[in-house]
């Protein structure tokens, strides 16, 4: 009778340390379904913001002797330039008082990231502009960045949304799909009547390089599986402004290009608004895209009439016009955000 006894009061504390485990998993579950804005891990949270400047893509010796040759639309120019949305309307009027004051033609092309990438690599441009800081793969032999700016990227929800201002944490889990309902956001559950389920709209353009949607979550797997991803800016505003439940983000001038019925507003994060340049300079609103340009610096591929121009501009990235929203290097300076030479490489953080 004694064996029987000792292995039933084996089994039975087994049984007892199981059940523990098993109340311990779920209490973890539980109390992460009951408080949606957990913390992510440090993993999950962490997100490259910049690349490595001394990483360069390798080209070949063939490549590295090539000339700087312009495509049709530039033939007759003194410098070529592509730039980004973004950039292409903030900076035309300052690059026309260039070409007037100089004398020089200088010939340019609006595009993407993706635009300015190849035409770098295919040598059809003196200065190329992203919207982003540089993967390693644009960090092509003889090219140099120049930081002209960050500009906040806006958190944007239905001009019918009660809320009017988001934690980091209440953003990282609506975007990741832990919060659903706007039911469970505490600025909504105050004034009540609104329990319209989420839809989380995202851009995730430039895919390999830093910095971007990425200061939001580090990678597209992060993000909520469903996440209505679209591809263009008019998309974003118009899925925004077209359902009482969504959010999505921005630039600011991207929200007054394209928002003309007003049906989009813009909400704080952690009581700091977007549209507090002092607060974005400072590094206390928490998600921002670079304004970047390019020069060459190699032999065969400078410009000096080019050269001229990237330094213009960077004398009058801090005067440009206030609705384009764009921060100058020399703001971002002042506060403590490092640079490489004319490059922006790390926050002040």
């Amino acid at each position: 009778m004694v064996l029987p006894f000792k292995n039933a009061g084996g089994v039975a504390m087994k049984i007892s340390g199981s059940i523990r485990f098993f109340v311990a998993i779920f209490c973890c579950v539980s109390s992460s379904m009951a408080n949606p804005t957990q913390a992510m891990n440090q993993k999950e949270m962490s997100a490259l913001e910049f690349s490595d400047p001394a990483q360069k893509s390798p080209r070949s010796e063939e490549w590295q002797a090539r000339p700087i040759r312009y495509d049709s639309w530039a033939q007759n120019a003194d410098i070529a330039v592509t730039l980004d949305q973004h950039q292409y309307a903030a900076l035309r009027e300052t690059i026309q008082t260039f070409s007037m004051k100089s004398g020089l033609r200088v010939s340019v092309v609006e595009g993407t990231c993706g635009t300015s990438e190849a035409m770098l690599d295919k040598k059809q441009v003196d200065i190329a502009g992203f919207c982003c800081p540089p993967a390693t793969t644009d960090r092509l032999p003889g090219v140099r960045f120049h930081t002209l700016g960050i500009s906040a990227l806006a958190i944007l929800v239905h001009h019918g949304n009660p809320v009017q201002n988001l934690t980091v944490a209440e953003l990282r889990a609506i975007f990741s799909g832990r919060i659903t309902h706007w039911s469970q956001v505490s600025g909504v559950q105050e004034r009540g009547g609104w329990d319209f389920p989420i839809r989380a709209v995202g851009r995730l353009h430039c895919k390999l390089r830093p910095g971007h949607w990425r200061t939001l979550l580090p990678d597209e797997n992060a993000f909520s599986a469903q996440l209505v991803e679209v591809g263009t800016v008019p998309d974003m505003i118009a899925s925004v402004a077209g359902n009482q439940g969504a959010i999505g983000y921005d630039v600011l001038w991207n929200r007054e290009r394209f928002d003309r019925g007003g049906l989009v507003k813009v909400v704080r994060v952690d009581g700091v608004s977007p549209e507090d340049d002092q607060a974005v300079a400072e590094g206390r609103y928490p998600f921002y895209q670079v304004s970047n340009i390019t020069s060459w610096d190699s032999p065969g591929t400078k410009n000096s009439a080019a050269a001229s121009l990237v330094a213009y501009l960077g004398e009058n990235a801090p005067v440009l016009k206030n609705n384009y929203r764009i921060v100058s290097s020399e703001w971002l300076r002042k506060n403590g955000w490092r640079f490489e030479g004319d490059e922006l490489i790390g926050n002040n953080r």
